[in-house]
Formats: structure tokens, sequence, C-alpha cells
């Protein structure tokens, strides 16, 4: 996902120069029709131990038990699906589920904002041109994709060698991603020029894809039977986050001027 973004800030802005704002939509749509081909090829779900792919990378109902179903014998022989009651009390109501949805919320908030908000910064608040800017411009892109893999690799390290918990490794990596992040987008206003810009951008973002590596797989961790409802849920709280960090930051901009 973030490496898309660091191509697509790459290639882009080159890309509208030579054919017009209509190309990108173009390009976007063609990659989603390739990507699309490859997934229906490729995909597997559930992932069960008799796909070749996902036996090979380890999947099998014994590590990955798909429990939302249960099978009950009919007169005839037959299966029959009962679903499992979904708790939506209790997932509605649990600390730990609003503790995910705050910071899902948060996250995207500020992601959004940047990716909507950077480039129009870079333009008309350092007066600098997107396709002067070089690859530059895609590396808090870049450090995204390449602290989103560093913060589950040190996720992983500090539990399976018992150095934290899984409740502390969660904790940490959250914690110290934003408050990194936090800092870097406060000291972004004082830097007049485009290497600090984009260094001030690159350590907001890249911490905040550390960050992720705390709220974005605990789903898994509390709720792992309904894993996905709770970042059904959240994810929404992330959305609505883009929609209102994206206008809010607009009419702030407005009435500053």
């Amino acid at each position: 996902m973030y490496l898309g973004a660091a191509a697509g800030m790459l290639l882009l802005p080159t890309l509208v120069k030579y054919r017009g704002p209509q190309s990108v939509f173009v390009a976007e749509a063609a990659l989603g029709i390739m990507w699309s081909v490859l997934w229906f090829n490729y995909a597997s779900d559930p992932p069960r131990s008799e796909h070749p792919k996902a036996a090979a990378a380890g999947f099998g109902e014994h590590i990955l038990p798909v429990k939302g179903n249960q099978k009950l014998k009919v007169e005839n022989g037959g299966n029959s699906a009962k679903t499992a009651k979904i708790p939506w009390k209790k997932i509605l109501l649990s600390l730990p589920v609003w503790a995910i949805v705050v910071n899902n919320f948060t996250f995207h908030y500020a992601l959004y904002v940047l990716m909507n908000w950077l480039p129009t910064y870079f333009e008309q608040g350092l007066q600098l041109s997107l396709q002067e800017m070089g690859s530059s411009k895609m590396m808090p892109y870049l450090n995204m994709f390449i602290f989103s893999n560093i913060g589950g690799v040190v996720a992983d390290h500090l539990i399976t060698r018992k150095i934290m918990s899984v409740s502390w490794t969660r904790k940490f990596l959250n914690t110290l991603g934003f408050v990194v992040a936090s800092l870097a987008l406060v000291t972004l206003p004082i830097f007049r020029t485009a290497g600090g810009a984009v260094f001030c951008s690159s350590v907001a973002l890249g911490f905040l894809a550390l960050g992720r590596a705390g709220f974005a797989v605990n789903h898994m961790d509390i709720a792992p039977r309904y894993a996905g409802i709770v970042m059904g849920v959240s994810n929404t709280a992330g959305t609505l986050a883009g929609i209102v960090g994206v206008e809010l930051t607009g009419q702030l901009l407005e009435a500053a001027k």
C-alpha cells in the first residue's frame, strides 16, 4: 500500500504534466484491473492447508482455525452450516476495542491530511514544483513502507523472544510511533526548505507506520474469532477520519487567509 503511494508520488506528477489529469484515473484503473486478475487467479479464501500456496506459507486450519461456522448433521446425511452469533454488545462496550478505534481514527486523520495536503504545502507554501522535486517527494511514503515492515519485525522479535508481553509490545510501538510522529509534525512548519519539509514529513509518516505494529494487528490479540468484525469497525473510524480531517483542514486554511 505505502510502496504504491511512493510510486504514485514519483510517477503521477510527470504523467499529469505530459498526459493531463485524466491520465491518472486511466492508469489507476488499468492497475486495478491487472491486480484483480492476479487476485482471482491466486487468492485463497479462507487459507486452508490443501491450497499449495497456503501450505508453503505455513497456513492451515490447525494454525488459523475457521470457527465462525459450525457444521451440523441433518437427517438426509448432509451438512448444514450454523453461523455463530456475533456478540455485538460486548464488542461495542469493550474498552480495548475502543482503544483500537481511537488509534485507527488518529492514525488515518494524520495520514489522509498529509496525503491530500502535503503536495499543496510543497507547491503553495514552499513554492516548489512537484516535477522539480524529483525523487525526494516520494520519500515520506517510501519511509512508511520501510518502517511498517520494521515495526512488524521488531514486534515479532519482542514477543517471540519474550522480551515483552504482547500487550506491552503493542503499547510500546504504538506510543513510540505516535509520539515521534507528533513531534515531527509540530516541527514541520519551522522548516522553510524542501529538504527540511521532506525530512519532517518522512519522519512523521515513517513513525506513524511503525505505530501500526501496535494497533493494526491488535484485533487478532483481543478477539481472534471476531478480528474481521473489529477491523471493520475500526477501519470505518479511520475512513471517517479521512473525510473529517481533509475537509476540516481545508476549512482552516480558508479561514486563515
